[in-house]
């Protein structure tokens, strides 16, 4: 996940939980590039080749994020048959449905700090 800003800035640094949701500052837009390999195409048997087979994804990783600062968009996907697809890109908003929803971020942790609470609480109890 990539928001735009300045080079050598991590948009994670500027858009944490807190300004997003506490704040009202959330990102205007995030953007994503997505690709995908057949395992079969990956260079698993040898060492060296896979190393360099991985050497050439970051350099046109490093190329996208080039691509994506200089012009403010990744390269348009080809071969897509689908009709959400405007000029090669996919666009959507995401949003909640209820303002309550950004409570459910923290359900899982709130579970998890109660059920260790009881634990700790019990073996308290056990070991006096």
């Amino acid at each position: 996940m990539l928001t735009r800003s300045r080079r050598g800035k991590f948009g994670q640094d500027y858009f944490t939980l807190t300004s997003s949701f506490f704040q009202g500052r959330p990102p205007k837009s995030v953007n994503l590039y997505w690709r995908r390999f057949a395992v079969k195409d990956i260079p698993l048997d040898d060492h060296e080749v896979f190393d360099q087979w991985m050497k050439d994804r970051w350099y046109e990783k490093d190329a996208l994020l080039e691509q994506y600062m200089t012009t403010g968009r990744f390269p348009a996907l080809t071969g897509l048959a689908n009709d959400d697809t405007q000029d090669g890109f996919i666009e959507t908003e995401v949003k909640p449905k209820h303002w309550w929803e950004i409570s459910n971020i923290f359900v899982v942790l709130g579970t998890v700090g109660l059920v260790v609470n009881i634990f700790v609480k019990g073996w308290r109890w056990l070991s006096h």
